[in-house]
């Protein structure tokens, strides 16, 4: 049964927190426009806003989106258009429109928006909101939305905001110094190249990760250089992928479309799950194309001296990361460990790779063939209708209101249009289906790859890191620990 303050799951408490007076969640949302504002991050943001009501424990949201509270249509939704007439799918696939056919804009309901998202309003509000933060209470950050990279400097990595305005990770690590040292912050950064904000813990640091006096820890769906899961303009929830997604239902107990979780995410056995332990269960379980991160585990790469980059490279610890390495390994169907695992990670990676190569020259060959066609139709209606060639036009305004049906139906009855129709659905289901399901059982094998590495850095730590060291990392895993 599922209760209002919280689910239980085998003993474990969902939804938990430790009942803090003073507890801040800040969520942050949105795209830059209106195009590139999609209906899976309002969904995704009023699932987080569902999942923080109904957990125990007194909390305080800020909810920042798009353009606030303004009347404009800020989201988009894309869903299939017909094949009629009436829906102008055969002049939209002839004039190059077809994939955008299906996309209907939207004001946001997003529930309690205090304002929006352009950079530099929300930096006024965010340093607002953080200087009347006091000893004991503990704050934590949600980013769901567009971010883009800096080639040179990762620091320099962004938030895309509304208006299409930005703000770095320098900017934010700015702003968050306003947060009274022995407040604990928290973050859950989503977008693609989110890694980058790992350096909010220390912005400074470049070849190891010191803590100093700060008192932040974070997630983060990818790394500084890769693109993130989740933007799609589709209404239909049981298909998203994306790190909130996995993150959240470990927080929540259910699914966002209400099933109970298979997994118990509660690795530690103490009956509470935490965000650290949320996290895990994003990494382990989803099938996608992230490769999710901690700020613990990026201060273990950071970490390892170059002398142990080729120590025990052969061996399996036994630790968390061991364990989940195995676990994604058995999931897929590979050997769990050992040079079985390798060998066959090694053959299926090939065989991959050789797919994608196959997929992406067919792709390209489609788009060649499909503006062929494309030319070949709009000249064949130009000889009749010239008017037709002439958009954002009196002429095409015109040709709209007298003689759209029969463009259409002479469209429809063309002899090449059947084979354009056929060339772009294909192409369709090669980026949206075939290549990017390709794409998530890659991701997976990179992910065994990367929680093999980080079970051996974890260990080597243990063994050969100093006392200071061993602080840094305790108090990084002592923020993660912490329950929502």
């Amino acid at each position: 049964m599922r209760h209002a303050a919280a689910v239980l799951f085998a003993g474990v408490l969902f939804g938990a927190s430790s009942a803090h007076a003073l507890d801040h969640v800040w969520i942050i949302g949105g795209g830059p426009f209106p195009g590139h504002s999609q209906a899976q991050i309002e969904f995704n943001v009023n699932w987080v806003i569902q999942v923080l009501n109904t957990g125990a424990g007194a909390r305080q949201l800020h909810v920042y989106y798009t353009d606030g509270s303004g009347a404009g249509r800020d989201v988009v939704l894309w869903q299939t258009p017909a094949e009629s007439k009436a829906s102008l799918q055969p002049l939209a696939r002839v004039f190059g429109g077809h994939g955008s056919n299906g996309d209907r804009y939207y004001s946001h309901r997003i529930p309690g928006v205090l304002g929006g998202t352009e950079a530099s309003d929300l930096r006024a509000r965010l340093e607002k909101d953080f200087s009347e933060l006091e000893p004991g209470d503990r704050a934590l950050l949600i980013y769901n939305g567009h971010g883009l990279q800096d080639e040179n400097d990762s620091a320099e990595n962004t938030l895309r905001l509304w208006n299409d305005t930005r703000l770095s990770v320098r900017d934010l690590d700015q702003i968050m110094s306003r947060i009274d040292p022995t407040v604990p912050v928290r973050f859950v950064f989503t977008q693609c190249y989110s890694g980058g904000f790992a350096r909010l813990v220390h912005p400074q640091a470049k070849d190891t990760l010191a803590l100093g006096e700060a008192n932040r820890c974070g997630f983060f769906a990818e790394s500084e250089d890769r693109m993130s899961e989740g933007c799609s303009a589709s209404i239909n929830v049981g298909d998203y992928r994306d790190y909130s997604t996995y993150f959240f239902a470990a927080i929540n107990g259910h699914t966002r479309t209400g099933e109970v979780i298979g997994i118990n995410p509660d690795r530690n056995g103490d009956n509470v799950v935490s965000l650290y332990e949320a996290h895990l269960f994003a990494l382990s379980q989803a099938h996608n194309a992230d490769l999710p991160r901690a700020t613990s585990e990026v201060f273990l790469e950071r970490w390892q001296p170059w002398y142990l980059r080729w120590v025990d490279t052969g061996a399996e610890p036994d630790n968390v990361y061991g364990r989940m390495a195995r676990e994604v390994a058995k999931k897929n169907g590979l050997p769990e460990s050992g040079t079985a695992l390798i060998g066959e990670m090694r053959v299926r990676r090939q065989t991959m790779d050789g797919k994608m190569r196959e997929l992406e020259k067919e792709e390209e060959s489609l788009g060649q063939e499909i503006k062929k066609l494309q030319e070949e139709i709009r000249k064949d209606v130009g000889l009749r209708w010239p008017e037709a060639l002439s958009p954002y036009t009196l002429n095409f305004v015109q040709f709209l209101r007298k003689d759209l049906d029969a463009a259409q139906d002479f469209i429809v009855s063309h002899p090449r249009y059947a084979d354009l129709v056929a060339k772009q659905d294909r192409r369709t289901a090669l980026e949206f289906e075939e290549m990017s399901n390709l794409d998530r059982d890659i991701t997976q094998l990179d992910k065994i790859l990367r929680l093999r590495t980080l079970a051996r850095l974890q260990s080597q730590f243990e063994r050969h890191a100093t006392e200071q060291e061993r602080g840094w990392y305790q108090r990084l895993q002592s923020c993660e620990g912490q329950p929502l």
